[in-house]
């Protein structure tokens, strides 16, 4: 169905959204996304709009049927990671959008809009649900999460994160943890008579590394980075306290109490202290609706559809871990959260037709 001016409106739409500077810490922003989403809904027959807000992350919920139980639910969110103002002024070269948030996903949440038009236009529209939230880059908890917990349910999840068109079934689980040692605070000049906090954490260090080794390339297991560390008073003083922060990637074959273990058994002298956690994504890419998508992405693009692992978090893992085939396809694209970062124009109206036609098939 791409055509030239299905291609021009999705790019309008990806540029009229980037233009928005929607961070976290600002709600005016955020609430002007969901004003322009709600806005391209208003004048749609036949659709039902359910707009609230959680803790100031506003969202809306667009079904084609009088249901909080659709078929398929698919996901975009519209809040960004934070840039400098040129980011929110994009530019179109070469066939791909520059900005903010093109590829990391305002050109997907475009794609959503325009599909769900066309969709609810059919005599007998599919069972499809449109979910547009506003706080995937900060955790999702109050977005994704929250509304599965209100009891927003579906037999099928895809999140529209960018995949290059292929499909990702699987990613890590996020968890951020602090490891805390006290110490014996001495004069710098006499370390013997206190114990220095460092030391101790030095050596837990180093059994990081030998039981979570640094990855030189990309690898499908757990990783444990330490990202921050803060300590001491005085540049003459052993410090009486130092903590650590820990960026832990879990994949779903290790359960995050052996993670837990394994960090503590790194630092026995430490308070090792789970932070936040999150569920990794973990769909069986044999499930009967994943593959009739793999069909679909195969038909559309004349190739056989790719299937990946992902080590960062996304939305798709809150209803994965409740149970629900869950998965990511989105645009083709680079540089998400760079300065450089765009998505593909061709590959917009691609991923329309993908989701035209799956929608349709199931």
């Amino acid at each position: 169905m791409t055509n030239q001016a299905l291609l021009d409106e999705l790019t309008a739409m990806t540029c009229d959204l980037v233009a928005m500077p929607s961070t976290a810490d600002k709600p005016d922003q955020l609430r002007a996304t969901i004003d322009y989403a709600e806005g391209y809904m208003r004048d749609i027959p036949g659709l039902y709009l359910h707009r609230g807000e959680y803790k100031e992350k506003p969202y809306l919920i667009a079904t084609l049927h009088q249901t909080k139980t659709p078929t398929i639910m698919l996901n975009a969110h519209l809040d960004v990671v934070p840039g400098y103002a040129e980011q929110f002024h994009p530019r179109i070269e070469n066939g791909r959008i520059y900005g903010r948030a093109t590829q990391d996903m305002k050109g997907s949440g475009a794609v959503l809009l325009r599909l769900l038009k066309d969709l609810a236009a059919l005599p007998s529209p599919p069972n499809v649900g449109f979910m547009f939230v506003t706080d995937e880059e900060i955790g999702g908890e109050d977005g994704t999460g929250y509304l599965l917990r209100q009891g927003w349910r579906c037999e099928f999840f895809l999140a529209a994160e960018p995949t290059d068109l292929e499909i990702c079934y699987s990613h890590k689980g996020p968890l951020w943890v602090e490891v805390h040692l006290d110490g014996e605070p001495a004069h710098g000049s006499r370390p013997w008579d206190g114990t220095n906090a460092i030391v101790t954490m030095r050596e837990g260090l180093v059994a990081l590394e030998q039981r979570y080794p640094t990855p030189r390339e990309a690898v499908w297991r757990t990783t444990a980075v330490p990202t921050v560390i803060n300590g001491g008073d005085a540049n003459n003083r052993l410090p009486k306290h130092l903590a650590l922060t820990l960026d832990v990637r879990r994949v779903p074959e290790e359960p995050l109490e052996d993670v837990m273990e394994s960090l503590k058994s790194c630092f026995p002298a430490g308070d090792v202290r789970l932070i936040a956690s999150g569920p990794p994504l973990a769909t069986d890419p044999q499930d009967a609706t994943v593959q009739k998508l793999a069909q679909v992405i195969t038909a559309v693009t004349g190739q056989k559809a790719g299937f990946f692992q992902e080590h960062f978090a996304t939305d798709a893992r809150f209803y994965s871990d409740v149970g629900i085939p869950s998965v990511c396809v989105g645009p083709i694209g680079a540089g998400l959260h760079s300065d450089n970062e765009w998505v593909e124009i061709a590959s917009l109206g691609t991923l329309y037709d993908i989701l035209w036609q799956f929608t349709n098939a199931c």
